[in-house]
């Protein structure tokens, strides 16, 4: 008789057990394969926000999967987050920057670069920024980003290459680079 009271409640646990573990299973789904595409994201963003995107990235680290979209528009740089699942878009951060305008571009041995209209100088485009990484660390760009820092344009730029994970940051005046850190690839691990 005792042995029914023993097994009856680790079959529950058993069955409770399972329960969860499916549920877990149909979160990683979820964030492997969410709603809303990384095309329809941008749109809902640009529909939002009449601008040009800068930084674009998927994030599904706390448990609710989302874009979070940068985009610039006039002397603003608007941070979107647009949830993965419903499509909700909400403007999470604004900052305002120095407008960089791609009109006249300035060529020089047939490369575009865009201007800095604060002081008139021109700027290193994103391919000519990425080039410059890349020619460091080969990989995938996973991120980059054009912000200011201390009055002064930089690229953030993330590239990963199997194992290892580069982030560099470019002046985006000069192309030099001032920062760069290569550390294992922590993402790989999470699952």
């Amino acid at each position: 008789m005792n042995k029914k009271f023993i097994a009856i409640p680790a079959l529950l646990i058993a069955i409770g057990g399972g329960a969860v573990f499916a549920q877990s299973d149909l979160f990683v789904q979820a964030v492997n394969n969410p709603s809303i595409s990384a095309g329809e994201a941008k749109k809902i963003a640009l529909k939002q926000l009449d601008g040009e995107i800068i930084s674009f990235e998927f994030d599904a680290d706390d448990r609710t999967p989302h874009y979070e979209i940068d985009i610039v528009k006039d002397n603003e740089k608007i941070e979107v987050k647009v949830d993965a699942d419903t499509g909700k878009a909400v403007v999470t951060e604004r900052e305002n920057i120095r407008t960089i305008t791609t009109e006249n571009p300035v060529k020089t041995d047939g490369t575009e670069k865009a201007t800095d209209s604060a002081n008139n100088s021109s700027i290193i485009t994103e391919e000519q920024a990425i080039e410059i990484a890349q020619a460091k660390a080969k990989g995938t760009v996973t991120d980059i980003e054009l912000d200011e820092d201390d009055n002064r344009l930089i690229y953030e730029i993330e590239i990963r290459n199997g194992k290892m994970e580069y982030d560099f940051e470019i002046d985006a005046k000069t192309g030099d680079i001032i920062k760069y850190e290569e550390d294992l690839d922590d993402d790989r691990f999470e699952d």
